[in-house]
């Protein structure tokens, strides 16, 4: 014969089982709308964007609790009952691990995304990658700890001494690992780049698009992607141009050698005139000088400085002065000279 003081425990078992799997999804809503509430009271925008991450985490928990609860309920013997305690607190452990990595990967998200504008973003995004995977490898790691600790196994001092014993090894046979994951950490002291940044090193030239432990991606101009060592950057110097505030600009134009002095004369002062009358170069940067006799013309230097590091800015300032340049020659009636070859006949048979 059933017991029925057994069939009423589980009944109620059933019972509080059934409420916590109806009511997890409103009592998450609850506490996620509350962060949110708070975090926008006290201006966390940050927090009120990663706060979702931890939905299917708590959903979990309660989940978690409830079959806790439940099983709390059943007359079981005391070393059961402890040790469905100790499988509770490792599910609790479980959930905010779960909670701590989903937050770091919506950081990374979040930070990747163009929600948030903050002037520190590009230090960020670069840092944030290898801080991210140290962050998660750590988390990970005492979440283990933490539950080794809870089932009292011994033999964790002695797991911990091999992977010790481990690592040492591998880090004497891993030398060149150790020596870029170092220069990882050297780019970050110096800050001689970040993410988004344009640079040249080692030949390979392109926008850093992440910074890893290991190496750095790089795209070039091509769209290719170049994985540079980060040992290459403490061997060889690193050109980072968009680092610069500005843009020099240096050319020679041609004339004939039938064009007059006094034409000469007039055309670079008029083109000196339009090039410091352009907002976007340098103050006192223009030079427009007569240059040098030619082979086949005569050579007018012109330079200036564009008051900006931005390529496509740079090449619509540039485009509109060439412009500028050809008009004043066609008002001139200058001509530009063209590369050609003098041949002389000998008349003489």
């Amino acid at each position: 014969m059933i017991d029925r003081f057994f069939v009423e425990r589980l009944i109620y078992s059933f019972l509080i089982f059934f409420i916590f799997l109806i009511f997890k999804n409103f009592f998450t809503k609850i506490f996620i709308k509350l962060i949110k509430k708070l975090a926008y009271k006290y201006d966390f925008r940050i927090v009120s964007l990663m706060v979702d991450s931890l939905e299917k985490p708590l959903k979990n928990f309660f989940i978690y609790t409830g079959i806790y609860c439940a099983t709390y309920m059943l007359p079981f013997s005391t070393d059961i009952s402890t040790f469905i305690y100790k499988i509770f607190r490792t599910c609790v452990i479980i959930t905010i691990t779960q909670c701590l990595l989903n937050i770091v990967t919506a950081y990374e998200i979040v930070l990747n995304s163009n929600v948030i504008n903050n002037r520190n973003k590009p230090v960020l995004k670069t840092l944030f990658p290898i801080i991210y995977k140290f962050t998660k490898v750590l988390i990970i790691i005492l979440a283990v700890v933490i539950i080794a600790a809870e089932f009292d196994l011994k033999q964790l001092n002695s797991i911990l001494a091999g992977i010790g014993i481990g690592g040492a090894a591998i880090a004497l046979a891993s030398q060149d690992l150790i020596k870029n994951f170092f220069g990882g950490f050297v780019v970050l002291a110096d800050k001689s780049f970040n993410v988004g940044d344009f640079i040249n090193v080692d030949s390979n030239e392109g926008t850093v698009e992440e910074l890893g432990i290991r190496s750095t991606k790089i795209r070039t101009l091509n769209q290719e992607i170049v994985f540079v060592p980060n040992s290459k950057f403490t061997d060889s110097p690193v050109i980072n141009y968009s680092k610069r505030e500005a843009r020099r600009v240096s050319f020679i134009v041609g004339v004939t050698y039938d064009t007059s002095s006094e034409s000469i004369k007039n055309i670079i002062q008029k083109i000196k005139s339009v090039i410091d009358l352009n907002p976007m170069v340098k103050e006192n940067s223009s030079l427009v000088k007569f240059d040098n006799f030619g082979q086949n013309s005569l050579e007018i230097l012109i330079q200036y400085v564009i008051k900006t590091a931005d390529y496509n800015i740079y090449m619509d300032v540039k485009d509109k002065l060439n412009f500028n340049v050809m008009e004043l020659f066609e008002e001139e009636g200058i001509s530009f000279t063209l590369q050609r070859v003098s041949v002389y006949m000998n008349e003489n048979k």
